[in-house]
């Protein structure tokens, strides 16, 4: 103690709150806990965000919004060429000029697209019969061509592990961006304070992608040997997200038709709320877990099976749970969060969180077939999906209406579970103990946030 250092207690319980800390603390420092955190954050700044417009904004913005992201979607899924999967994986995907020859087809793509929203803006409010949809989507598709010019360091930055800076850095990005949402809907009290802070988000990706990480510099190149090699792995990746998108967009399509603006926005609602634990699942898998599965099929492909279900077991058994407490407790959070005007929104959360929790299944069986080399395999599960969404989709909207294809919507995950089950098994990857123990987790966490909601809702109708 004299030369001012602390010593640790060696043995005892002040040892073991030490002991307990030093845990906490190496796991937070982690790529895992920092995508914990950080997607905790992102769902209360989110949820934050959320209940504070509803209460500045009609659900009429929220339809609005809602429909022109499923469009940006719809046209971003079409033209996705695998640039983060190619540049990941590749060898040279370190070599600044390979890096400045995608850039330069990355940035190419961004303002062909900007321009096609643009000018297809008025076609596309007619279609959908929304006039007023026309002057924003028209501004907001400014995003697609500023995104383009991004740097694709956010993409390098994962080569070498850097999971954690990419998730702070987007973490920044969802708080200014939902801070400058809130501050102009209270200037202007309608949809145009969130399409201006899309734009704004956007300009903020990209001219910080530049400065917060490293090697980040991009200028116009040429290669037809890279191009050739890029498009080449794009052309199976073209049929996987064209699929991914009539997935991800038919109901939204349909609905945005069907659908007043109101209506759409209880919808849109839901969709935002279950986009919080998905995209945690999303990032989980891309940034933790297939540079993992990448790594050992390198090194010790015998090792393959240990390496699938090992990584992150705990955090993807809670993600489970978390995603059952949501379906079951859908009816309370909507009524914490909102006023009677969005309650109906609940239903949908349930539905579309159901499928939510199976994601992280499918997208991690998904991921290590790619790692392996057999892209094709989300090619395939994608086919299955489709087959679903056309059956059961029609079906359910013929004979129950927008509901029906709700309901269908929301277990199109299913069918891409069996077939990623049929697979990793066919790879010597599958352990249906350890499949049917997360399905559990999912279960025991609607059953009991099911039963707290039945009576607590119970209680509450009494008490009126």
């Amino acid at each position: 103690m004299g030369n001012g250092q602390i010593v640790v207690p060696q043995s005892g319980p002040t040892a073991a709150n030490f002991r307990l800390w030093g845990r906490i603390l190496s796991f937070a420092a982690g790529n895992t806990g920092t995508l914990i955190i950080v997607n905790v954050g992102t769902l209360l700044v989110r949820m934050i965000s959320s209940v504070t417009l509803a209460r500045l904004l009609q659900p009429s913005a929220f339809g609005l919004i809602g429909i022109i992201t499923s469009i940006f979607y719809t046209v971003v899924m079409l033209t996705d060429l695998g640039f983060r999967a190619h540049v990941i994986r590749h060898p040279r995907g370190s070599e600044a000029h390979f890096g400045n020859v995608i850039w330069t087809i990355h940035a190419s793509r961004g303002i062909f697209i900007g321009a096609f929203c643009i000018a297809g803006s008025p076609i596309l409010a007619a279609v959908l019969h929304k006039p007023e949809l026309a002057w924003p989507l028209a501004a907001a598709s400014l995003t697609l061509t500023i995104n383009g010019f991004a740097s694709l360091s956010q993409f390098t930055i994962l080569r070498a592990g850097g999971a954690r800076r990419l998730s702070w850095f987007e973490f920044g990005l969802n708080v200014v961006s939902a801070t400058n949402g809130i501050i102009l809907a209270i200037w202007l009290r309608n949809a145009w304070s969130l399409v201006i802070a899309m734009i704004v988000a956007s300009f903020l990706r990209t001219v910080l992608s530049y400065f917060i990480f490293p090697n980040a510099k991009h200028r116009i190149a040429r290669d037809r040997e890279i191009s050739r090699e890029f498009l080449a792995f794009s052309r199976i990746v073209l049929v996987s997200s064209a699929l991914t998108l009539v997935l991800s967009q038919a109901d939204r399509m349909v609905l945005a038709r069907v659908f007043t603006l109101s209506e759409f926005g209880l919808y849109a609602i839901a969709i935002n709320i279950t986009s919080g634990p998905t995209s945690f699942a999303s990032q989980f898998i891309s940034r933790v877990a297939f540079p993992i599965y990448s790594k050992t099929w390198n090194h010790t492909p015998d090792r393959l099976k240990h390496a699938y279900y090992d990584v992150g077991r705990k955090t993807v058994l809670a993600y489970g749970f978390g995603c059952g407490v949501i379906v079951g407790a859908a009816p309370i959070i909507i009524r914490l969060l909102y006023d009677p005007r969005y309650h109906d929104a609940a239903i949908f959360l349930s539905i579309m969180m159901a499928g939510g929790a199976l994601k992280m299944q499918t997208q991690a069986a998904s991921d290590m077939m790619t790692a392996i080399g057999k892209v094709g395999m989300t090619v395939h599960a994608n086919i299955a999906r489709l087959i679903w969404l056309g059956v059961a989709g029609t079906i359910g909207f013929l004979t129950f209406g927008p509901m029906g294809l709700i309901v269908a919507v929301g277990m199109i995950e299913v069918p891409a579970l069996l077939y990623s089950w049929y697979k990793l098994r066919q790879n010597g990857v599958l352990s249906l103990r350890h499949e049917f123990v997360y399905l559990g987790t999912i279960v025991c966490g609607a059953a009991i946030a099911g039963a707290c909601t039945w009576l607590l809702l119970g209680l509450a109708g009494r008490a009126a």
